[in-house]
């Protein structure tokens, strides 16, 4: 069914917001103040429609820069799925994501609504070309790094992407044709650049690690010079290194005095290097680990490890064993800005409990789980006897339930700051402040 409908807001999960006859219509593609006709699947209750055509534009659409955005137009370009909101404006993208924000907290996590203090939102220093990193399909019969179409497994042959950095950009548009001149096969490739060192590294998932596909990798990168080195992974075995792929990136772009941080194409890192510096300076002005001992827990290759150590005085960084945590050993080992750091190999709640039961005390913990969250959190820092905690989520579902576990455990959340690390999405960090009592 056809129907007109006016977008009043954008959802979470990246579509412009509507209603149509007393139904929820979620249409992708449209921006607040914009009037569409929608394809709307008959039935009850919300659904995922499909746009029609623009009728009206709003306040809030603007002109996408990229031709591959968009619908996916029959025999030509669009439908990438590499963007959500290339078509609205960034102010209007900011407001969707704080509210977006608040409401998890309010829905998943119980909290009042003016009970908390949320922050206003911390926009990225760049809304276009702010990714150092990424990850591609590779398209055989093309010999092409490409992004699928919009829930799909079809290609989009890139001309170039508004998100990567233009070197990066570069990079991938070379990458593809090497892969192919050089007979390999990857199902998924990641590519970094580091601007400090002005190369890259690349990461490739291969069905198996032999010594052919070796020898193959190491044409590859001889024919790349802009490609550092590799790292090959098939499921069930270990990495396997190819020359050189540690990066050295600034951990600040705007502030060389901020030092430097390790990293790898297989290891997690933020893409987005300026809003991280926004980030980690939120969490550690919340933190104030001026002259404590704290506990960080899944510390990763150490994103807050050496900022933290040149603030507390001493640091115990947990991490599982592995690359992540060779590379955070390999940048903070020792003393650092007056501090000492120690790291320890583990399941980091696990490890924050056996801690508690040899009676270590710590003055503030610092966490950043993955997107799962961190299950269990509030007990533990109960029964570390922690008084202040700084809680980092790249997933507002999972920080609101796990905060309003904490909540239970006897923790208050006094303070919360989101910030944007990925624009042109839906997707937006978090920073929340616990205190005891």
């Amino acid at each position: 069914m056809h129907v007109a409908v006016d977008i009043h807001g954008l959802a979470p999960g990246g579509e412009g917001v509507a209603t149509a006859g007393g139904r929820t219509v979620f249409v992708p593609f449209t921006a607040p103040g914009d009037r569409v006709e929608a394809e709307v699947p008959p039935g009850e209750g919300p659904a995922h429609a499909g746009l029609v055509r623009l009728l009206a534009p709003g306040e809030a659409r603007v002109d996408a820069p990229c031709p591959h955005f968009g619908p996916a137009r029959p025999g030509g370009d669009g439908g990438c799925g590499g963007c959500e909101w290339l078509h609205v404006a960034y102010g209007a993208q900011l407001a969707a994501k704080e509210r977006g924000f608040r409401a998890r907290l309010e829905r998943l996590g119980g909290f009042e609504p003016g009970r908390v203090d949320v922050r206003p939102i911390l926009a990225s220093p760049a809304p276009l070309r702010y990714r150092s990193r990424a990850k591609f399909h590779f398209d055989r019969r093309a010999g092409r790094l490409v992004f699928f179409r919009r829930r799909s497994h079809e290609p989009v042959l890139l001309g170039g992407c508004h998100l990567l950095e233009p070197e990066l950009d570069a990079l991938r548009e070379a990458v593809g044709p090497a892969l192919q001149a050089a007979r390999l096969e990857p199902r998924e490739v990641a590519l970094e650049w580091s601007d400090h060192e002005g190369r890259g590294a690349a990461w490739l998932s291969m069905a198996a690690v032999t010594p052919a596909v070796r020898e193959r990798a190491e044409a590859l990168r001889a024919a790349l010079p802009a490609l550092a080195g590799l790292v090959l992974a098939a499921e069930g075995g270990p990495p396997a290194v190819v020359g050189q792929p540690v990066l050295r990136h600034r951990r600040d772009p705007g502030d060389a005095a901020a030092g430097l941080q390790r990293s790898r194409p297989d290891v997690f890192r933020q893409a987005n290097r300026g809003a991280n510096a926004l980030l980690v300076r939120a969490a550690l002005d919340l933190l104030a680990p001026e002259g404590l001992e704290v506990l960080e827990l899944f510390c990763g290759a150490g994103n807050f490890t050496g900022p933290l150590a040149r603030r507390a005085a001493g640091v115990a960084a947990v991490e599982g064993q592995g690359p992540a945590l060779e590379l955070a050993r390999a940048d903070l080992s020792g003393a650092e800005g007056g501090s000492t750091t120690r790291f320890f190999a583990g399941d980091a709640l696990k490890l924050a409990l056996a801690l508690a039961r040899e009676g270590r005390r710590f003055g503030a913990v610092l966490l950043d789980p993955p997107r799962e969250g961190a299950r269990g959190i509030g007990p533990a820092l109960r029964e570390l006897r922690v008084p202040r905690a700084v809680y980092v989520s790249c997933d507002p579902a999972t920080l609101a339930r796990d905060l309003g576990a904490c909540a239970a455990a006897g923790y208050r959340l006094e303070a919360v700051q989101p910030v944007d690390m990925f624009p042109q999405t839906h997707h937006v960090e978090g920073v929340a402040l616990l205190v005891k009592g």
